[in-house]
């Protein structure tokens, strides 16, 4: 119906994650993957995102994780 390379209306890349993250700059003791660069982060410091997902259960506490480095670049470019 649209042609290739228009506005559809919706963005491919959204994730409802991060409009409900809230970020704290914590230090890891377990191994863990960064979101952004897929690269394993461990006894380091590291940003811990974690989303609260309410409903008519219990509610849910999903976490990422992000690189410092990987971390300031991603806010920057938003």
């Amino acid at each position: 119906m649209f042609p290739q390379g228009l506005y559809t209306g919706m963005d491919e890349t959204y994730d409802p994650f991060y409009n409900r993250a809230a970020w704290r700059l914590k230090f890891l003791w377990w191994p863990r993957k960064c979101e952004l660069s897929n690269r394993w982060m461990w006894l380091d410091f590291a940003y811990q995102g974690r989303a609260v997902w309410t409903g008519p259960g219990e509610s849910v506490f999903e976490d990422r994780w992000h690189n410092t480095t990987e971390h300031i670049i991603w806010k920057l470019k938003q």
